[in-house]
């Protein structure tokens, strides 16, 4: 606030933007092998349309809802089975996946 920084600031902030910059790339790293992996091992990939705004409002979920960058994942995997061949199906935030039986379909 109308200060020059000082050094020992200055080099505590350049260590803490390199460990943010390193969290960033492993994070795109991860996500970039996870959706790899997925497309090339099946050929129709199924992922349920979430509300993921409204995740963050429950307090103890929200930072680790932001961190995991579902539409990031959702945006790689539809152009990575396009790229493999595959199909990218997105069920309806509605469909009761959860409640249907997988073996009778009941």
């Amino acid at each position: 606030m109308g200060q020059a920084p000082s050094r020992r600031w200055e080099k505590a902030n350049a260590a803490r933007n390199t460990l943010h910059h390193r969290v960033a790339n492993l994070r795109t790293d991860a996500l970039h092998k996870l959706t790899t992996a997925i497309t090339r091992e099946y050929g129709t990939v199924v992922v349920e349309d979430l509300h993921v705004a409204g995740m963050p409002a429950n307090r103890r979920l929200a930072r680790r809802i932001a961190d995991a960058g579902f539409g990031e994942i959702r945006r790689r995997l539809a152009y990575k089975t396009a790229w493999n061949g595959g199909t990218l199906v997105v069920a309806d935030r509605w469909y009761p996946s959860s409640k249907t039986c997988s073996s009778c379909g009941g």
